[in-house]
């Protein structure tokens, strides 16, 4: 028989979402919003490492926060040149995501700043600035896309034109777009507290790699003109869920 104790220490630490908000131009639509989202938080410094002990997260999720800022600054300058969005558009950047999604939970679980039955669509942004080493054919020329047709096929084959209509070409892998993926990349990012209340979503996510939750996840590794294509589409994508007449159809069960 062997016996242990474990010590556990906890602490309560205090942290905040981070909220940008674009009010809608059309006077009924303005009351739907379109949330773009990534988390800014990472596993920060592992005192326990030789040499280099900070984990910069500059993929995980450098790559998603900064793509949401470039978004952000497109949709403002479309409003300023007055052709704004019809419905309203909240960039949303979440802490906790590292420590189970957290600030995403809290923002649909507990304090929504907008009510969930009016978010017609989440664009979440989680790692799209590096190749994954283990996928299928080698290409650099993808990105993968999660969760798109769980909820609402609409909100796929909106993804999907688009990538055709503004020539940014990638491959739209749905490798992980499965319930049944192992890995379970459909729950593993902030999507997941907008779709298990059924608000369509797409995830979009490049893959893990040996710098994954490790410090040579550095910034001058990120392939950023590849980078900038994805954020291209993923404006696309939310611009046209922001301006059309009806939302994204649901019809699928997501999680449920």
């Amino acid at each position: 028989m062997v016996e242990s104790d474990v010590a556990m220490e906890t602490f309560e630490a205090p942290t905040e979402n981070v909220l940008a908000f674009i009010e809608g131009s059309d006077p009924v639509l303005k009351n739907e919003i379109v949330v773009v989202s990534s988390h800014y938080d990472h596993i920060g410094i592992d005192p326990l490492r030789d040499g280099d002990t900070i984990n910069n997260g500059a993929d995980d999720d450098g790559s998603g926060t900064v793509t949401t800022l470039e978004i952000a600054e497109a949709f403002m300058q479309a409003q300023r040149d007055g052709y704004g969005p019809r419905r309203s558009v909240l960039f949303l950047n979440v802490s906790g995501e590292e420590k189970g999604l957290l600030g995403s939970a809290y923002y649909a679980d507990v304090e929504p700043t907008f009510p969930l039955d009016k978010t017609v669509t989440n664009l979440n942004i989680d790692m799209i600035g590096r190749y994954d080493p283990s996928h299928p054919t080698g290409s650099k020329n993808y990105v993968y896309i999660i969760g798109s047709n769980l909820i609402s096929q609409e909100l796929h084959d909106i993804n999907v034109r688009l990538n055709e209509v503004t020539g940014t070409d990638l491959e739209l892998d749905e490798r992980y777009n499965s319930k049944d993926d192992p890995n379970r990349f459909y729950a593993r990012s902030d999507h997941w507290n907008f779709g298990k209340h059924g608000v369509p979503f797409i995830f979009f996510f490049t893959g893990t790699h040996e710098d994954y939750h490790q410090p040579g996840d550095e910034a001058h590794k990120i392939e950023y003109d590849r980078m900038a294509r994805i954020a291209r589409l993923i404006f696309a994508t939310a611009w046209q869920a922001a301006n059309q007449d009806a939302p994204p159809v649901v019809s699928g069960k997501g999680f449920n």
